[in-house]
């Protein structure tokens, strides 16, 4: 379903997002309202490859390093937010299931290379257990971001364990065995339709079964088949800028609409032109540098952990967790960037049912808000880790 059978460049990528933010913008109300993007700006997604990004070359992916997903958010996030967060959220999923056994892949993209995956998490009491040859899953699971649009889903599963913290483990499930259950009224991002899935006595094969410990840096089960660096990457650390691409992108249009505004408005009550005013120039000239800085820092990171993965090194503890910390801290440059320009808006603006810059504030305060974006947790454990304390996300 790609525009091209052979791989597009970077820069055709790039160019393909850009020529998207005009009609993401003109269809970001709506997705707001119907809580869900819509099934064009889905397939437009599909032509233009941005899902094949990170999935195995052997299945017809690009396998470009995982910067893209910063990149490529930080340019449809301009448009919409919660666009961008599906694409991320689809993307990262294909690199992830690059990791699962090859047979778990085998069943996925086997007889349809295009199909998808989902994921989420068990807010709301969903259990694994083992049982013979797999797990048997009950109950429900939420935030399955863009879940209408999959054929699979690679759900967080936790089982407990005696004596010990419960084991933790990423599971293909195909979408005939759960049901959605429409529950995604939030106030940011609500376009991107995250809903929850229920499970009842749901049998999933050893196979399909991912001890998420195997892919924490270095060789993953995946990487027998997929040679590339990319598979020895670990999603837990920078993996996270699922979430930080698309904040990247929304501070980005948040700037761009309010200096496409000031450009030509008069302040009321003195007539003057706003752009000239030095308050305003201050504001937007520390919100260009927050984005600015939040993007070097999260290409950074990018770029050390694809070193990582071409020697096939496992990077340590301490710079995995200043990886998800600088993660957490560009969704703050983000935020705060958002929040400096806010005053501009006036009275009047926050008058203004229809305004793309609000839609923008309420979705980059549902960005950070993720756990792994939240900043005093992340802060908190990578203060611990510096200081020899074990990690409090074990996943790390």
């Amino acid at each position: 379903m790609t525009q091209a059978t052979s791989k597009p460049s970077r820069d055709e990528i790039l160019q393909r997002a850009r020529a998207m933010v005009p009609t993401l913008r003109e269809r970001a109300l709506q997705a707001e309202r119907d809580r869900m993007v819509s099934a064009e700006t889905h397939r437009a997604f599909q032509e233009a490859g941005f899902y094949k990004l990170f999935q195995p070359a052997r299945h017809g992916g690009y396998e470009m390093p995982i910067g893209m997903m910063v990149e490529v958010a930080g340019e449809l996030g301009r448009g919409c937010g919660s666009s961008a967060w599906i694409f991320t959220n689809f993307a990262v999923q294909n690199w992830i299931i690059g990791m699962h056994q090859p047979k778990a892949q085998e069943d996925v993209w086997g007889g349809d290379p295009d199909a998808l995956a989902a994921s989420s998490f068990p807010t709301q009491g969903g259990t694994g257990r083992y049982v013979n040859g797999g797990l048997l899953l009950n109950g429900i699971w939420s935030f399955a971001s863009g879940v209408d649009f999959v054929q699979w889903e690679n759900l967080q599963c936790f089982i407990p364990k005696e004596g010990g913290p419960p084991d933790h483990r990423f599971v293909l499930v195909p979408k005939s065995d759960f049901t959605i259950k429409d529950d995604w009224f939030a106030s940011g991002l609500a376009g991107t339709g995250s809903k929850s899935i229920v499970f009842k006595d749901v049998f999933v094969p050893d196979h399909r079964v991912l001890d998420t410990k195997l892919i924490g840096g270095g060789p993953s089960p995946g990487s027998a088949v997929n040679p590339s660096p990319l598979y020895k990457v670990p999603p837990w650390s920078v993996g996270t800028k699922v979430f930080s691409g698309p904040a990247l992108g929304i501070a980005r249009g948040a700037l761009e609409l309010i200096v496409d505004e000031l450009r030509s408005r008069k302040s009321l009550a003195g007539g003057a032109n706003m752009a000239e005013l030095p308050s305003v120039q201050m504001r937007v000239a520390e919100a260009m540098a927050e984005i600015e800085a939040a993007a070097a820092l999260l290409l950074k990171d990018c770029d050390d952990a694809m070193t990582f993965g071409a020697t096939g090194d496992r990077a340590p503890l301490p710079l995995r967790a200043r990886w998800r910390l600088n993660n957490a801290f560009a969704g703050q440059l983000c935020l705060r960037a958002v929040e400096r320009l806010h005053p501009l808006i006036g009275a009047r603006g926050v008058n203004t049912p229809d305004s793309l810059f609000l839609l923008a504030w309420r979705d980059i305060h549902a960005a950070v808000s993720q756990i792994t974006m939240a900043w005093d947790i992340q802060a908190v454990n990578a203060g611990r880790i510096e200081f020899g304390l074990p990690s409090l996300d074990p996943r790390l």
